[in-house]
């Protein structure tokens, strides 16, 4: 089947193209019609970072309370460093216990290696701590 407009010819399949791109550029119009921008906050603008800034302090590290200690971690198969560029360049971040407030239990979650996000920065790895009856996760960082 061809359709025919004056002097252009257009194929079946791709007049039925140029339909449907033409009703889903119609849909998008039509969606997008009468929404209204969303309203900004010049207190958010204002707290964010700009390029050249001082950077931003560290948040203080988030902390996971559990009512429990976290059982004995079993022992860990710690595998060959990866290659980077230098030899301390990925640095082993050990296993931990996760508290899981959902189920009311720890979940093992095994190490693995971390990259050091710049030289000379040092590991310092997480742990659990009891303070005032209960049991404290504070997660690993970089210092």
């Amino acid at each position: 089947m061809t359709i025919t407009f004056g002097p252009v010819s257009i194929g079946h399949r791709r007049s039925l193209g140029l339909m449907l791109g033409v009703a889903a550029i119609a849909c998008l119009g039509a969606c997008t019609t009468g929404q209204s921008t969303p309203p900004v906050s010049t207190a958010a603008a204002a707290s964010l970072p700009t390029p050249g800034s001082a950077p931003m302090p560290k948040k203080p590290g988030v902390t996971i309370v559990a009512p429990y200690a976290p059982p004995a971690p079993p022992p860990e198969y710690i595998p060959p460093k990866p290659r980077g560029p230098d030899d301390g360049y990925f640095v082993w971040n050990p296993g931990h216990y996760h508290w899981d407030s959902t189920s009311t239990g720890f979940t093992y979650l095994p190490g693995g290696f971390v990259e050091r996000p710049y030289q000379g920065s040092v590991w310092t790895n997480g742990n659990w701590t009891l303070s005032d009856g209960q049991w404290g996760w504070t997660p690993g960082a970089w210092n």
